[in-house]
């Protein structure tokens, strides 16, 4: 489907589309709580005793024990303050994480009290190790491949090992093609949306099993609605293999294009804003609609695993490296002879650098336009 045929059929069943319907006002809600272990040892099982109005949701891949952590999911009373017991690992917990944060816990004899806030809607996902990196109109989402974790399709047989690498050098050459051609200042300037930069969980966090291995780069819309989602695949060479496109919420079928194919992203007003394009050799082209593309190729003969180069029209070719140091917590990101350092919580991937400059002085004239 071309851009503009997209963009028509886009506007045409938003036209017809029905309201989110409203908020819960009772009933249960889910939430999943971690239980960040102190070694790898035993861990914690849910007390129904303490709470006759929670019960566990026992699907699999939506709880989780490695020498990690314990994830439970529970189906708990809405907008209740709660209080639950936690039985047999109580002693080896060294943090309770819901949502991004921590919760507060006690040891009462051999039982672990958690203690949850109100929750008013579902609040599903501890089990992610993931770091954010925003900046204007765009946001990168850097998923940690730790085997210790592993889960869900990646359970069993090799790790993808490979597919992730090439899925980190390819996450940061988006973001650099991004910077390049100023995308994300013009999705914030004209309020179209969040360009989202995303790779692939390996842990299954509530149950998503993100399988197979693949990235994305979308724009994500401001009600969500009609955001159009592209999964690139990448085998086990390291290089892409094709694109399978969803939009949100507008029951559309899902369109698959292969190498040589080129698919268009559309703004919530019709536009047409940037394209991508698998190459027939496996590499990655991107570029505002319309425009002479970037071109992101790998470093080396072994796909995208060792590195992207990335060479936008008029500009100067960038080499890029990722690595992900999951013991100290360290992912480092060189682009040429810049070494960008971001530290994140090894437990949540929480950023821990800094990502604003402190304000100046009162007595500091800043120009504020």
């Amino acid at each position: 489907m071309t851009a503009g045929r997209l963009a028509v059929a886009l506007l045409v069943t938003l036209g017809v589309a029905t309201p989110a319907a409203a908020q819960r006002v009772d009933g249960a809600v889910r939430v999943v709580l971690k239980f960040v272990k102190r070694d790898a040892g035993a861990g914690v099982r849910f007390d129904p005793a303490t709470c006759a109005t929670c019960s566990p949701i026992a699907d699999a891949n939506w709880n989780a024990d490695n020498d990690r952590e314990t994830v439970i999911a529970l189906s708990i009373p809405r907008m209740r303050t709660l209080e639950l017991g936690f039985r047999r690992g109580a002693a080896n917990v060294r943090r309770v994480i819901l949502e991004g944060g921590d919760v507060p816990f006690r040891q009462e004899g051999d039982r672990l009290i958690v203690a949850v806030p109100p929750v008013g809607s579902d609040a599903i996902t501890a089990a992610e190790v993931a770091t954010h990196i925003v900046e204007p109109g765009m946001v990168l989402r850097f998923e940690h491949a730790d085997p210790a974790r592993r889960a869900g399709d990646y359970a069993q047989g090799r790790f993808p090992a490979v597919q992730r690498a090439a899925a980190n050098a390819l996450e940061f050459a988006q973001r650099e093609v991004v910077r390049e051609l100023g995308l994300g200042e013009w999705m914030e300037h004209d309020r179209l949306g969040r360009i989202q930069i995303m790779g692939f969980d390996t842990n299954a966090p509530h149950n998503h099993r993100d399988a197979p291995p693949h990235m994305h780069m979308h724009l994500r819309w401001p009600d969500n609605t009609g955001t159009q989602i592209g999964h690139y695949y990448i085998g086990g060479d390291g290089l892409l293999s094709y694109n399978v496109v969803g939009v949100k919420g507008l029951g559309a079928p899902q369109q698959r294009f292969g190498r040589g194919q080129s698919f268009t992203t559309v703004a919530p007003d019709g536009q047409a804003i940037y394209t991508h394009r698998i190459t027939p050799e496996g590499w990655l082209e991107l570029g505002r609609s319309g425009a002479a593309p970037c071109l992101i190729r790998p470093l080396g003969e072994g796909g995208f695993a060792a590195g992207a180069s990335v060479a936008c029209p008029g500009g100067t070719p960038r080499r890029i490296r990722v690595a992900d140091d999951l013991a100290a917590g360290v992912l480092s990101v060189d682009t040429n002879a810049v070494h960008e350092v971001f530290r994140y919580d090894r437990d949540t991937g929480a950023l821990l650098s800094p990502t604003a400059v402190p304000v100046p002085p009162p007595s500091v004239f800043v120009n504020d336009g």
